[in-house]
């Protein structure tokens, strides 16, 4: 598995993007643990910090970790200098930090961009390494809905408005399926305007999901401890028409 790096255009618009997308899934729900944490936290895949700012904003003592240098770059242009040494370029795989926390989140998915099997093990136990007794560990990943991960999905505008005042922006999503390795392969296409000129920007990944039994026996496998496994970002059981798996795990 080769680092996992967006592009620069996805860096450019990914706040704008997310903001309208996904603030209303998770946001409240991270926040409100990060913020009761006794002791600090770390996100695993900060990004450019939709969470890891308002926490901060807060007062909540997290760091945050990412392989992408460019998602870390536009972190850092929003943060104050004498809070840059919270985040680090680091890979979960390989995570070393020398500090233990309370809470550790990997929200948004970011676990779908970990492929192999040996991988995933790594990132689950390094996480447990780095957590406080009693600690824990929360992450989300989507559901696969059967529909969704056996056929293509042809290309569909799932974003569009403004980046800046009379800039617009529009994103069109596609996926193909890879069925066997459990893999969906997505293109997300930018149109914006710029200085009067119409421009484009493609931009291809994969995307790994799971299912239900799959996740408790990695988890299994791994050093840490399944606590609970939710349908959605309001502690609800799953059910046929779960849209996302909210595990909580836990180091005792």
């Amino acid at each position: 598995m080769k680092n996992f790096e967006y592009s620069e255009v996805v860096t450019r618009f990914y706040d704008v993007v997310y903001k309208s997308m996904r603030n209303s899934t998770d946001h409240s729900y991270y926040l409100k643990e990060i913020l009761e944490s006794d002791g600090p936290v770390l996100e695993v895949g900060v990004g450019t910090g939709r969470l890891f700012c308002h926490a901060l904003e807060k007062g909540a003592d997290i760091f945050g970790i990412d392989v992408s240098k460019l998602m870390l770059k536009k972190l850092k242009d929003k943060t104050k200098q004498e809070d840059h040494f919270r985040v680090q370029h680091q890979d979960a795989r390989t995570l070393s930090l020398g500090k233990k926390f309370n809470l550790i989140i990997a929200p948004f998915r970011m676990f779908s961009h970990i492929l192999l099997i040996e991988d995933q093990l790594k990132v689950l136990n390094n996480i447990y390494n780095h957590l406080e007794n009693n600690g824990k560990f929360i992450f989300d990943v989507f559901v696969p809905a059967p529909s969704r991960i056996s056929k293509s999905t042809e290309p569909t505008v799932d974003f569009e408005g403004e980046y800046e005042p009379g800039k617009m922006i529009k994103r069109i999503t596609s996926v193909e399926p890879d069925y066997i390795n459990q893999i969906s392969l997505v293109t997300m296409k930018f149109e914006w305007e710029e200085e009067g000129n119409a421009k484009e920007d493609s931009f291809k990944f994969p995307f790994r999901y799971y299912f239900r039994y799959e996740l408790e026996n990695l988890i299994a496998r791994s050093s840490l401890r399944l606590d609970k496994m939710y349908g959605d970002f309001k502690n609800n059981d799953l059910t046929e028409d779960s849209k996302d798996f909210v595990i909580v795990c836990s180091k005792g």
